[in-house]
């Protein structure tokens, strides 16, 4: 993957992020599970920058709930 993709991908990530914080989509169907998956196979050291960011939106937003 190039350096140009790694970081296409983590626009999305963060992106769908927002989305999932301002409610316009669910966790489930924005898909950052498999996006974060995809991330950690590519580039672990980007994949644990952006981790703990998924894991504070997770529980400050309730998304479970």
């Amino acid at each position: 993957m190039t350096e140009r993709e790694l970081i296409k991908l983590e626009g999305t990530i963060r992106r769908k992020m927002e989305e999932v914080k301002k409610q316009q989509v669910s966790l489930k169907d924005s898909g950052l599970g498999g996006l974060m998956n995809s991330l950690k196979k590519i580039d672990e050291a980007l994949y644990e920058k952006i981790l703990p960011d998924y894991k504070k939106m997770v529980t400050e937003f309730n998304i479970f709930k």
